[in-house]
């Protein structure tokens, strides 16, 4: 075979082989990326559900919401997040305040991070509450 050819035959197997490479790193990005977006989007249904169970209109309904974005969750959720929401149900709720908000902010906390968010110096979080008039 002649060096032209040999040179071809390299170059034809080098673009295969950059144009696989491409592909699969593209769609590991794509994975990544989506299943950030299905976190996201069961983290803050969670907390919408939490939010609307801890309203004075405790519902049924607001109960099986609860339940439902948290099943979820032990699906998509790190085991962080998992560990931490287990701790904030048994420990912090119906508790004091002060414990109530320490096991909430923990679980925020770890939400945080699994979404890869940066905290440097996170306040304490509590659920705001509005009496009924």
């Amino acid at each position: 075979m002649t060096t032209a050819l040999w040179i071809s035959i390299t170059g034809a197997m080098s673009a295969i082989i950059v144009s696989l490479v491409g592909a699969w790193l593209a769609n590991r990005n794509s994975i990544v990326l989506q299943t950030r977006k299905l976190k996201e989007d069961h983290y803050i249904g969670y907390i919408e559900a939490l939010h609307n169970n801890m309203t004075f209109d405790e519902t049924n309904e607001n109960v099986k919401k609860y339940v439902f974005a948290r099943d979820k969750l032990l699906v998509i959720g790190s085991e962080d997040v998992i560990i931490k929401m287990v701790r904030y149900e048994n420990e912090g709720i119906g508790k004091g305040v002060d414990v109530h908000d320490k096991y909430l902010t923990e679980l925020i906390k770890s939400i945080r991070k699994d979404l890869k968010i940066k905290d440097s110096d996170f306040p304490l979080v509590y659920m705001k509450t509005w009496k009924k008039i």
